[in-house]
């Protein structure tokens, strides 16, 4: 077995039946590595420009890298690699926990599922053989009750297993449907559970031996690394942090700067953030914790409260983004209420950060007056009502009445309420913000605007880098960017990191460990695929590697007509914040079209259309992917 890969993927056709595993070269990997290049190698090389993404053509991957399975913080995650039915453009997420790990157990790279099974169904993976189930019982039930019987059916002594859903959402393919990865993890972003739902597959249940291994280069460096780790877990800020109280732990900071969604992205402050900070929020609603395969950190918090809003403990509980899109953004800030708006989406499976912008341009669209109650069955929604944001929940998620038209995105709700409410509307290429407010941090709005996905806050290092000295130096970049200068040394910043990150998500890493200036170096990210893989990589490798995956991602989006008209911000972003830490904050609407233009020069991309040139794919290895456009 080649060490931090097996050399098979494992390609499932619901259509038909078919089950093969398919070999892929060292090479293969070690251009593409994982995660998220993997799903993207195979969009492009076996899809067709014009595709649906709930069509069964479309392809679902579901990938661990290199490097999972090594018993190191942070090196857990998988991602999920689709056509978003949210967008029509690439989509991805990514989750922590065991699923990773698993599949690699199992003795797959990644699992590629095409087709549409012509009955509700899941896969079970195991090591020696892989089969399609019936999952006519499991059917429109939430997800702690089919990861409870699934594991009541599946667990075995001497084996351990992991559960990848959908959700009754995915089922009824609301366009941002999440997958939830056993009881704590989700990947949230871009509709992944709709594509699954679409292909009627409810579930992946990945089982292996206890005894299974993943085989490594080098295991006693794997052994020093996580050592590492965990020793500078004791005086590393962030990572401290995040033990105590996990991403609860930055609502007081992030507020207190005016970076935290609030009021439909009216402004970044509210003034009862703390009623959902990380003391309060342990206090009220604490009960205990979980990790991710190999981690020491532990930042998954559990819940459980009785009273004012019952809340159980058979999910986990909201995080950071989680905390402003069902609570500040909304005005709510009664802790249980957000945890039991976040168990009702975790229970159907959908995002609660486009759920949560979504219930927004509701609230504010009636309180303007381009809403009635009769349009929604005879309510009054109001912004810091908790019963009014669970009737739209379960509606949307059960597709019933305005659910219905709200299952389908922003676009068709517009199109459907009426022009006069897109102004509320806060989403770049149809996917709900994330709390981070892109007029306090310029790098947000450029991800915003232009990362693939659309919207999303995971997909470069924040402008908090700008003060990162040696951190910010060591990537490259020229000039002294500040925290809120938009000139060419911030583009710079955050194209860099931006590859960066990209590659954290291509070796299915955990930025919270490997991010910069977290528990791991950039010297220490090269020693980690070294040492599992034998290969004698450099960094200058990896980040390229990570601007590859972003390439081929962009690359996707252009075959299917995307380009730089296709990167704007909502007109609310351009608007001066009112009150708060940040006010007066915007973002320029004469300097960013520049910075824009600045970034796909910087990313070698055209300047006009905003996608890769034949010689930035041509220097990526890419050139195949000139043929496919």
């Amino acid at each position: 077995m080649p060490n931090g890969f097996t050399g098979v993927i494992l390609r499932v056709d619901l259509s038909t039946g078919e089950i093969k595993r398919q070999e892929m070269p060292e090479d293969f990997y070690r251009t593409y590595m994982g995660g998220g290049a993997l799903g993207a190698y195979f969009l492009l090389t076996e899809t067709v420009p014009g595709l649906d993404p709930l069509d069964p053509a479309n392809i679902l991957t579901i990938a661990p890298s290199i490097t999972t399975g090594a018993a190191i913080s942070g090196v857990s995650r998988c991602s999920a690699v689709s056509l978003s039915p949210l967008t029509g453009a690439v989509g991805e997420g990514q989750a922590g926990g065991k699923t990773g790990p698993l599949i690699k157990r199992a003795g797959y790279d990644a699992i590629v599922v095409t087709g549409r099974a012509d009955r509700l169904s899941y896969l079970v993976v195991e090591p020696d053989k892989v089969t399609i189930t019936d999952a006519q019982h499991l059917a429109e039930r939430p997800v702690s009750e089919v990861c409870t019987l699934l594991e009541q059916k599946h667990t075995e002594k001497g084996w351990s297993l992991s559960i990848l859903q959908c959700g009754p959402a995915g089922e009824r393919q609301v366009r941002f449907a999440c997958l939830l990865s056993d009881r704590n993890d989700a990947v949230g972003r871009t509709g992944m559970g709709a594509v699954m739902g679409s292909k009627n597959l409810r579930a992946i249940v990945v089982r292996a031996r206890n005894t299974d291994k993943v085989a490594f280069a080098d295991p006693e460096g794997l052994k020093r690394l996580a050592s590492l780790g965990v020793e500078r877990l004791k005086t590393a800020e962030f990572p401290t942090t995040l033990k105590a109280h996990g991403t609860p732990g930055i609502v007081g900071f992030q507020s207190g700067c005016g970076n935290m969604a609030s009021y439909n992205y009216r402004t970044g402050f509210h003034p009862e953030h703390m009623k959902l900070a990380g003391d309060t929020y342990d206090e009220t609603l604490g009960a205990g914790f979980t990790t991710c395969y190999g981690c020491a950190i532990g930042c998954r918090k559990k819940m459980k409260a009785d009273a004012p809003y019952p809340v159980s403990d058979a999910l986990g509980g909201p995080e950071f983004e989680t905390l402003s899109t069902l609570g500040t953004n909304l005005d709510i800030v009664e802790i249980t209420a957000v945890a039991r708006a976040n168990e009702l989406c975790n229970e159907y499976g959908m995002d609660t950060i486009t759920m949560g912008a979504l219930a927004a341009y509701v609230f504010e669209s009636m309180e303007q007056g381009c809403l009635t109650p009769s349009q929604m069955e005879g309510k009054t929604l109001r912004f810091g009502q908790p019963e009014d944001l669970f009737w739209l929940i379960e509606r949307v998620g059960r597709r019933e009445g305005p659910g219905a038209v709200l299952a389908e995105g922003f676009q068709a709700a517009i199109a459907h309420f009426g022009p006069e409410t897109a102004p509320f509307a806060i989403h770049c290429k149809g996917q709900g913000l994330p709390a981070h407010m892109a007029q306090f941090k310029p790098t947000q709005a450029l991800m915003y605007a232009a990362v693939p996905i659309g919207g999303d806050h995971m997909s470069c290092e924040h402008d908090w880098l700008a003060v990162g000295g040696e951190l910010l130096k060591s990537l490259g970049v020229i000039g002294q960017p500040t925290r809120a200068s938009m000139d060419l040394p911030k583009v710079r910043m955050t194209a860099y990191s931006q590859h960066l990150y990209s590659l954290l998500d291509t070796l299915t890493l955990c930025m919270f460990c490997w991010g910069p200036g977290n528990l791991f170096t950039y010297h220490e990210l090269v020693e980690l695929v070294r040492n599992a893989t034998g290969w004698d990589c450099t960094f200058w490798e990896l980040l390229k590697a990570g601007e590859r995956k972003t390439t081929m991602m962009r690359q996707i989006n252009a075959r299917r007509g995307f380009t730089a008209q296709d990167d704007i911000l909502p007109e609310r972003l351009y608007e001066p914040i009112p009150d708060g830490p940040s006010k007066g904050l915007s973002v320029d609407r004469v300097v960013f079209p520049k910075m824009l233009r600045d970034y796909y020069a910087v990313m070698g991309w055209d300047t006009r259309s905003g996608n890769p040139t034949p010689g930035k794919l041509m220097e990526l290895g890419l050139e195949w992917a000139l043929e496919t456009a």
